[in-house]
């Protein structure tokens, strides 16, 4: 899905380990990558960002400046 000129995922992360994991994987593309939901936005290279996104939002999205569906492809439904 896009968003603009944004890709966007919906992703499922269950355990700390699958958000750990996901802001590693974040980290390492060098293009902007957000965890997003309706207006909200937050930095999905940040574990605290990620992890205040698991626990306030009932849908969390992906959404990266370049296609990112290959590194997130665990984590998208």
């Amino acid at each position: 899905m896009t968003a603009g000129n944004k890709y966007c995922y919906k992703v499922e992360l269950a355990t700390a380990a699958d958000i750990f994991n996901f802001v590693r994987i974040a980290a390492q593309c060098p293009y902007d990558v957000e965890v997003v939901n309706g207006r909200h936005r937050l930095n999905a290279k940040s574990y605290m960002g990620v992890m205040l996104a698991k626990t306030s939002w009932e849908e969390i999205y992906v959404c990266a400046d370049s296609d990112c569906f290959f590194e997130f492809e665990k984590y998208i439904r």
